[in-house]
């Protein structure tokens, strides 16, 4: 399992322009994926045993201009595309989403959008931040 894993994050190396990125980048992934709790940066230090004085590198990873979310996506989407792990109906890619909105209490996060609160009630904040599910399309083949 680990050397799938491996050879799948591998695949997202030439998505940045900086070693040190790339290396974060996996360790973030791989703490997201061993996490017990969703406490977001604090999870993957404690469950990785990162020593704590790193928190600040893992954060600036996050803000960081040697990558870009775009060609990240698009390198996610290669890989899936080409997994053979898709089903497809009628050779097109059937994708399963939900409509789930769950609250966001950043202000500038890439892939969330600002929606009106749809509660009718007036002690929620008149807005909440979401995060977009983006449509990934592959070609049929």
């Amino acid at each position: 399992m680990w050397e799938n894993i491996n050879n799948t994050l591998m695949r997202f190396r030439d998505s940045f322009r900086r070693e040190a990125a790339f290396k974060w980048f996996v360790i973030v992934i791989v703490g997201l994926m061993v996490r017990s709790d969703h406490l977001g940066v604090t999870s993957i230090v404690r469950e990785l045993a990162i020593n704590p004085k790193h928190y600040e590198s893992i954060i600036h990873f996050y803000r960081s201009t040697s990558w870009k979310l775009s060609k990240l996506i698009k390198t996610w989407v290669g890989i899936v595309c080409t997994s053979g792990l898709l089903y497809r109906v009628h050779g097109n890619p059937l994708l399963i989403g939900d409509g789930v909105s769950q609250a966001k209490e950043g202000r500038k996060m890439p892939g969330v959008k600002k929606l009106a609160q749809e509660s009718e009630n007036s002690s929620k904040p008149r807005y909440i931040r979401v995060a977009r599910n983006p449509m990934v399309i592959c070609s049929a083949q």
